[in-house]
């Protein structure tokens, strides 16, 4: 007998019920697919976004970096330097966006860059990029491009003055020891570095080794143009303001021509102006002369000890950048014998030609002298044709729309001054000349121009023909810091700072802030570097004093017989971090340097000094 399976009645709803929870299952898993691709795909286009928003933070603060050294002159292409070049904020602005992806030319992602004006603030250019970000999965839920922008405003700090204030730097004779207490300094070629200029005479001869410094302006360093008629290494700038609003104005140099004259009570210790000697200026005695005899014995039949003197004038139309630099004027003056200063006649004798009378014996028949003004008078280095000179002057100007009528118009200069050998070639010679020259910009009448500025540009070479007196102490004015540098650290550098005598064996010299103080709470690093200042990166060098140490003052030993100790024909670097509260009035922010002694201390020194800020001046803001 078959027996046929017979299914329980209540298995057909069971099937009906598992159809209907595996449908919805099925639905269930789709919903959760859908869901879990449309989370894949908010991830992976948010990760996009994420991109191209940190793509468009690094386009706009390279951007807004690139630019903001043109601020706030060439701030658009029409001011651009020369015109079309591109050298203005907004063309680098946008040029270094496209190198970081962001190409205003790209329409199909409507990408935008578009540098501002920061109103208030010259230093600073504010930059915006932004474009269309795509999205990928999100497209299936209806969703489109979105945008993406972001700004960067990058500032940058104004160059440290080096000198003194106002508009003047150095000292002339009729100054010196009243209102001015030094003169600037350049040595001849084959001079010891141990003199105390560290850039110009030969870096690799000398009696203390050889050494890779140089100007920090030359083409050797990478930082100018290369020039035929200068050196490589470099020569010693000025950085010269004629204010807007103004009638424009004079550059001057004070003795152009090296002139030994004498030492000691030898010396000419007098402005040249044989118009009034009664009226004549002179220092206030001492060892205030120009002390261009100490490199001697000078033999007027030896020219090639002697040195000319090249003062290259440039308009600046940048700052930070001195290839867009144009050259106004180039004016050289031949060296002269002077050491017959004090003579009626035949007081100048010309290297390789005649020996020159400023006639001075005319003032006694009542007529008119003639003056030499490349000897202790001033000259306008863009216009003097040397007519008082016997042909010792060489002027040579260059197509140019600055100098208008004999006047510089408004703006910035540069006063490059370069020792060259005593027929002006750029050449290594036997030239061992200690000039000493002070560089004012006047009014075109010659009246002081109060608005005016002038001041040393990343180094500078000079002399302090001082006693200390019986107080022991002599403080001069060094550098400059506004308010913009509060909270960052500079860097002094001193070279051969220890050629001072004092018979109580002591010489300390601090670095000084506004207020007086060479106390600084966030530490100060003291280095000797040895003879050359690369010898910091490299780590050559020696710790004097440090911060990790607890020192906080700015103060070294420059000489101390007793211990053996001295910076001779060295250099001192000095890192001093300024308060964050640091906030001086304008005019009232000059830093100095103070030598403390014993009685008895004689400052006759040659010193060079580099002052640079610990990191760029170029930053970004918040």
């Amino acid at each position: 007998m078959k027996h046929r399976y017979q299914r329980p009645k209540q298995s057909a709803g069971v099937l009906r019920r598992l159809k209907r929870q595996g449908g919805q299952a099925i639905v269930l898993l789709a919903l959760t697919g859908t869901l879990l691709i449309g989370g894949v795909g908010i991830a992976v286009d948010l990760a996009v976004g994420y991109m191209y928003s940190i793509a468009a933070e690094r386009a706009a603060a390279a951007a807004a970096l690139s630019g903001v050294v043109f601020m706030p002159d060439q701030f658009s292409p029409a001011s651009a330097t020369p015109l079309g070049s591109r050298n203005d904020a907004t063309d680098r602005a946008v040029d270094e966006a496209k190198r970081n992806a962001f190409d205003p030319a790209d329409a199909a992602n409507a990408v935008s860059v578009t540098p501002a004006v920061v109103p208030g603030h010259a230093n600073q250019l504010r930059v915006t990029v932004s474009r269309n970000a795509p999205v990928f999965f999100m497209q299936l839920f209806g969703f489109s491009t979105y945008r993406v922008a972001r700004t960067a405003v990058a500032a940058y700090l104004p160059p440290i003055s080096l000198g003194q204030p106002g508009s003047q730097i150095g000292s002339s004779l009729g100054d010196l020891g009243r209102t001015r207490f030094a003169f600037m300094r350049e040595e001849g070629w084959s001079t010891d570095r141990s003199q105390g200029d560290a850039y110009t005479p030969n870096p690799l001869g000398g009696s203390y080794g050889a050494s890779d410094d140089k100007h920090q302006i030359s083409f050797s360093n990478g930082s100018e143009p290369r020039y035929a008629t200068l050196r490589d290494l470099g020569g010693y700038n000025y950085r010269i303001n004629i204010p807007t609003g103004g009638t424009g104005g004079t550059i001057q140099v004070y003795n152009a021509a090296f002139a030994p004259d004498g030492t000691n009570g030898s010396a000419n210790f007098c402005d040249n102006n044989n118009s009034n000697p009664a009226a004549r200026t002179c220092s206030v005695g001492g060892f205030q002369w120009f002390h261009e005899d100490d490199g001697g014995p000078f033999d007027p039949n030896d020219a090639t000890r002697y040195t000319a003197m090249r003062y290259t004038l440039f308009r600046v139309n940048n700052v930070f950048i001195r290839a867009t630099d144009q050259m106004i004027s180039q004016m050289t003056v031949y060296p002269i014998d002077a050491r017959n200063w004090n003579q009626p006649a035949n007081q100048y004798k010309a290297m390789g030609g005649p020996t020159m009378n400023q006639t001075v014996t005319q003032l006694y028949s009542g007529n008119a002298p003639s003056n030499m003004f490349i000897y202790h008078n001033w000259v306008d280095v863009a216009t003097y044709l040397g007519g008082s000179d016997n042909q010792l002057v060489s002027l040579q100007t260059f197509p140019n729309s600055y100098l208008i009528g004999g006047v510089l118009q408004p703006g910035n200069y540069r006063l490059r001054v370069d020792a060259l050998d005593n027929n002006g070639n750029v050449v290594n010679g036997r030239q061992t000349g200690h000039k000493g020259y002070a560089v004012r910009a006047v009014n075109p009448n010659l009246s002081t121009c109060g608005p005016c500025a002038v001041s040393a540009w990343d180094d500078m070479s000079f002399f302090t023909p001082f006693d200390a007196g019986p107080g022991g102490n002599f403080s001069m004015q060094l550098f400059r810091l506004t308010p913009d540098y509060a909270g960052l650290t500079v860097s002094v550098d001193l070279w051969d700072p220890g050629d001072v005598a004092s018979t109580s064996g002591f010489v300390r010299i601090n670095i000084n802030d506004p207020s007086g103080s060479n106390v600084f709470p966030g530490g100060v690093n003291v280095y000797n570097l040895g003879v050359q200042r690369s010898n910091l990166a490299s780590g050559n060098y020696t710790v004097l004093a440090s911060a990790a140490g607890g020192n906080t003052a700015a103060t070294f030993v420059a000489q101390d017989t007793s211990r053996g100790i001295s910076a001779n024909s060295e250099w001192i670097h000095v890192e001093i971090p300024v308060p964050g509260s640091y906030n001086p009035a304008p005019g009232a922010d000059w830093w100095s340097m103070q030598y403390v002694t014993g009685a008895g201390t004689v400052a006759v020194d040659t010193v060079t000094v580099a002052v640079g800020l610990k990191g760029g001046p170029l930053h970004l803001l918040p």
